[in-house]
């Protein structure tokens, strides 16, 4: 099969050869998609969100932001990053964290993190608004595989953050709290999504910079 005959189908995983997924996503006419590749299917994604997800975005990212420099936490965020795993693994999630030792382990220039030179992110956030499904079924699979440390996903028709995490004997287990970022309850967070629709972002961030520092 050429790449002439393989096309992405939006918000659907489609059979492809590795090579077929990187000539697709690396096209600069691809720029406004995000990028997975899993178990021999790729998926594409719209950069552009609506309205609902794009604020949830910015108050997660805000809410992050803030906490780990009040509590002197090293990390460094990424906003929907290209994560490759040359020929098995993209993925390209909304927000992901380094924490810790690895806070400064992707250097400047890097436009695709290479994960056979870099190490995995510390933690991967998916804002699920329209694709809930595919957030806990395929790429929490993939998430898993590639031993990323902590996932969550933030539902946000339901004002709720799904999270996950490796214990140290290798199981999957649902947390409450951050185990990378200790101390961050995810309760905080999600009655900060829960306030925000009642009003706006400046007020609902002042109320976490202050759930914070208690």
């Amino acid at each position: 099969m050429t790449l002439l005959q393989v096309q992405p189908i939006l918000n659907t995983w489609q059979s492809a050869t590795w090579e077929e997924f990187v000539q697709l996503a690396d096209d600069p006419k691809s720029d406004k998609l995000k990028g997975y590749y899993y178990n021999g299917q790729m998926r594409f994604e719209p950069m552009s969100t609506g309205s609902d997800h794009s604020k949830d975005h910015i108050l997660i990212l805000f809410a992050l932001s803030f906490f780990v420099a009040y509590q002197g936490i090293s990390a460094t965020g990424h906003d929907a990053c290209s994560y490759r795993k040359p020929g098995v693994d993209e993925f390209q999630p909304d927000i992901s964290y380094y924490v810790g030792e690895t806070a400064d382990a992707i250097p400047w220039g890097t436009r695709v993190v290479n994960l056979d030179q870099y190490p995995v992110p510390s933690l991967v956030i998916e804002i699920s608004d329209t694709s809930l499904p595919d957030d806990l079924g395929a790429k929490r699979l993939q998430y898993e595989e590639l031993r990323i440390p902590e996932y969550w996903i933030v539902n946000v028709q339901a004002m709720q953050i799904l999270a996950f995490a490796i214990a140290l004997d290798g199981s999957i287990r649902r947390i409450r709290a951050s185990q990378v970022l200790p101390g961050l309850k995810l309760e905080i967070l999600e009655q900060a999504l829960q306030r925000s629709r009642q009003e706006n972002q400046s007020t609902t961030n002042a109320w976490l910079m202050e759930q914070f520092r208690i």
